[in-house]
């Protein structure tokens, strides 16, 4: 074959290849996607307008069974100016000494009336009605004080006291772990010096509560009287030995001049409780919130007037101390003696009292359960 021929085979070939492509029909373009319709944003939601704060206020009255001078008229003051700050002013409360609108003594029966909105004051000051109610504010022999705020709190004790209060279907309410817990109390203050068992036979004492019984059982002869009478019924003689309350109080209330001798031992009081009472149809009308509030803030006051007054009882027997005073603890024997005297006032109490032996048996389990881990919190 000649060279000549191939080439023009070769030249034919390449035109034709070059035809075949020139006629393959284009390639269709990719139509692009439509673009999507941006999907139209969601109208948000008007949010709901929280509601507003209820507007209704409260002026209230009310009275601590303690005078004008004391810590614990004190703290009722610190309680309330709390609440009001903590209400936004939707709650003002004034406070009055004891006294001061109804009887020291007296706020429970106040407080079912209205004439008193609220109070602190003394469960034993309610004996006349609720022969159980010494054991709610202390009990000779009992537990330290932070024992027994336990037990008030978590061991049963405050439901022990509403059933108890209920029970006489008054319009009072206790406020919930609401109150004033104070320190051991001076046992007595005398003119004479105690100094073995049956010393405290003959005494004429002013004294209040299970104390009082219980001090009756050793031969003394008690009166109840308010705090603020005891320096003149000493001055005349009426009685010649008092308890009244820890060593802070019986300072500022003047009654360095009134005994020469001061005993301490936590025997008969180991601790004073007092409740923040309030009349019971207010408290329902009142909205949750102020609930919480007046609660709460009594229930932190509790603390920090207990500590308080634990350091201030310290600097108050070095002013006895000071004036004067001979200050001692009470003799062995003798605090013996009340505590024997004490177990057998509870005993009886119990035997003739169904609702005092299911509180007593609660406080005891409570002391025991906590004593049989540590010796005393």
């Amino acid at each position: 074959m000649s060279k000549r021929f191939i080439w023009s085979l070769v030249g034919a070939l390449a035109v034709i290849s070059l035809l075949i492509v020139g006629c393959a029909p284009a390639a269709t373009p990719t139509t692009p996607p439509t673009p999507t319709t941006p999907t139209t944003p969601t109208t948000p939601t008007t949010p709901t307008t929280p509601s507003a704060p209820a507007t209704e206020t409260y002026n209230l009255v009310g009275q601590s069974h303690a005078g004008g001078i004391t810590q614990q008229h004190a703290s009722l003051i610190r309680v309330a100016k709390n609440i009001e700050a903590a209400s936004g002013g939707r709650v003002k409360m004034a406070v009055e000494v004891g006294g001061g609108i109804a009887p020291a003594t007296k706020e429970f029966d106040a407080v079912n009336t209205g004439t008193l909105d609220f109070a602190v004051t003394c469960f034993m000051y309610w004996a006349d009605k609720m022969p159980q109610c010494g054991i709610f504010t202390m009990v000779s022999g009992g537990m330290s004080p932070m024992e027994a705020l336990a037990w008030f709190r978590d061991g049963g004790g405050y439901d022990l006291a509403y059933r108890m209060v209920d029970k006489v279907g008054m319009d009072v309410h206790l406020v919930d772990n609401g109150g004033w817990m104070g320190p051991p109390e001076v046992f007595l203050s005398t003119n004479v010096p105690l100094t073995k068992a049956g010393d405290i036979r003959g005494l004429k004492v002013r004294a209040a509560g299970d104390g009082a019984e219980i001090l009756a059982k050793l031969g003394a002869s008690t009166v109840m009287m308010p705090a603020g009478d005891v320096f003149e019924a000493m001055q005349r003689g009426v009685v010649d030995a008092f308890e009244v309350s820890m060593p802070t109080l019986d300072w500022d209330l003047g009654l360095q001049d009134a005994a020469k001798y001061k005993y301490l031992s936590g025997a008969r009081q180991p601790y004073e409780y007092n409740p923040f009472i309030i009349n019971k149809t207010l408290w329902n009308k009142m909205p949750a919130d102020i609930k919480a509030i007046i609660t709460e803030v009594n229930e932190a006051e509790t603390i920090r007037a207990y500590t308080e007054i634990l350091v201030l009882d310290l600097t108050s027997l070095q002013n006895f101390r000071d004036y004067g005073t001979v200050v001692g603890k009470l003799p062995v024997a003798l605090e013996e003696e009340y505590l024997a005297a004490a177990r057998d006032f509870y005993s009886t109490k119990s035997a003739a009292d169904p609702f005092a032996k299911e509180i007593l048996d609660n406080y005891w389990k409570f002391q025991s359960d906590i004593r049989a881990v540590w010796n005393r919190v």
